[in-house]
């Protein structure tokens, strides 16, 4: 959440409806989903409230709390609240009325094919700042430097690919940008001196996959387990049980019974864990039975549940093969660079200034490919001095860029990955920026390290 002091207002973003991908079960445009909300701090009113995603079937919750700004419009100084997407685009809102300080269009898109589901039929863009990061994904778009450019060529021509807020299918989605944006949860950074919104933001494209399930009521507690799983659990820990590196590194679960008896894996679903959150919402039938199919307990093909509904059972009509990125053999993503940017966005005009790459992969660089970025988790901070710090980037550096020019003017490696978003304070009036070094996410590091930097004096 986000805080206006003087006005005892706060700013909420909210996440989207579940399931993520298929919406049978909740028709229409399921507010207050997607939504920035403004409250009254002191009463929990709602003051107003703007939904960026009318039924939301991509994922698209909104990824950060929203900046505080001042927007200049025909010579009037307009406080405002900045909220970026996933889809890569900017809401720019006057924070006491909700009304947006550029023209917000209905768009049309298409209907969804899936039985049940009904998408939307339009979507609010605004129509200034444009989009800071790329919304389709074509064959002209593919990574040119991939050895293996002919056959994601031949994966994209049989999956659909027509941009922004295609619904989901059975044959392949393209999502682009991906799951984690755009802009993502280090939200953005603001020098109130010039009106400068900076952000970074991914380009990864992923690919979503709908799966019909099975309509048959399950008739043990095996196949109540199989089913309550691919329901709830299938989306992280995939179909095969073999994990994903997305939702924090949900491992994979084939053998877990050599490292989790029964007791823990029932608490592990109830409480959650780590990343995993707790699915206490579940019967404990539901519970014994994902723990029985996850431990292959002996006697439980033969226990018959005697009365279990579809709901019981924890199916909607579809479900998703996993969180799949677009990428060659190598693991480079399908797309052409830039894979990561940082942006720096004028709010008083609605234009992006400049966008440049964010991060590189060392390797490529060797071989006389001009910096790539990378996918990057963590925001960047601005300085009075004209400069911002970020990390975030997956090759583990902290960077300094000129907020004028987006010049890169200095980076230091870091033990871990550093995507979380940089502070900077001031001691015995000298200045440090620390940044927390973790790693994960998309690296196999991992770190516990604050790194703290200065001037020499």
């Amino acid at each position: 959440t986000t805080l206006d002091e003087a006005r005892g207002i706060v700013f909420v973003p909210l996440g989207s409806a579940a399931f993520d991908f298929y919406g049978g079960n909740r028709k229409g445009a399921n507010l207050y989903a997607n939504s920035l909300v403004a409250l009254d701090a002191e009463t929990g009113e709602r003051i107003w409230h703007f939904q960026t995603v009318h039924h939301d079937i991509w994922d698209r919750d909104l990824p950060a709390p929203p900046t505080l700004v001042t927007v200049e419009q025909d010579g009037q100084r307009v406080d405002a609240a900045a909220q970026i997407t996933k889809s890569g685009h900017v809401y720019v809102f006057n924070r006491e009325t909700g009304e947006s300080l550029f023209p917000i269009e209905e768009k049309a898109y298409p209907a969804s094919d899936l039985i049940g589901e009904k998408a939307y039929p339009t979507q609010p863009l605004p129509t200034k700042p444009p989009a800071f990061s790329r919304q389709r994904l074509t064959a002209e778009d593919i990574n040119p430097n991939s050895r293996f450019r002919d056959s994601l060529i031949a994966v994209l021509n049989t999956t659909r690919s027509d941009g922004q807020f295609v619904p989901p299918s059975t044959e392949g989605t393209i999502i682009f940008p991906g799951f984690d944006g755009g802009g993502e949860w280090g939200g953005a950074g603001y020098d109130p001196t010039s009106g400068v919104l900076y952000v970074n933001a991914n380009e990864m494209p992923w690919i979503l996959t709908m799966v019909e399930q099975e309509q048959e009521q399950p008739q043990n507690l095996i196949a109540l387990g199989q089913s309550v799983y691919q329901g709830n659990c299938m989306g992280c820990h995939g179909a095969e049980l073999q994990g994903s590196n997305f939702h924090g590194n949900a491992p994979e679960l084939v053998n877990v019974a050599e490292r989790l008896d029964e007791g823990q894996v029932h608490e592990m679903v109830r409480n959650g864990k780590g990343a995993m959150p707790s699915f206490a919402f579940l019967s404990d039938t539901q519970i014994d039975a994902v723990t029985a199919y996850l431990l292959k307990t002996k006697g439980a093909s033969e226990m018959i549940v005697q009365t279990v509904s579809q709901q019981e059972a924890g199916q909607l009509r579809y479900n998703h093969t996993g969180y799949n990125r677009f990428v060659d053999v190598d693991g480079y993503p399908a797309v052409k660079p830039p894979w990561g940017t940082l942006n720096a966005i004028d709010l008083n005009k609605g234009e992006i200034l400049w966008q440049v790459p964010l991060g590189e992969y060392p390797e490529l660089t060797e071989q006389g490919i001009a910096p790539t970025g990378t996918e990057n988790y963590g925001g960047p901070v601005v300085t009075a001095g004209g400069l911002i710090f970020i990390g975030a980037s997956k090759d583990a550096y902290l960077r300094a860029f000129n907020s004028a020019t987006g010049e890169e003017l200095w980076k230091h490696p870091l033990p871990a990955a550093g995507m979380a978003t940089p502070c900077t304070y001031e001691v015995d009036g000298k200045q440090y920026v620390v940044i927390a070094a973790g790693g994960g996410k998309i690296t196999d590091q991992r770190g516990d390290q604050y790194v703290a930097f200065a001037l020499p004096d």
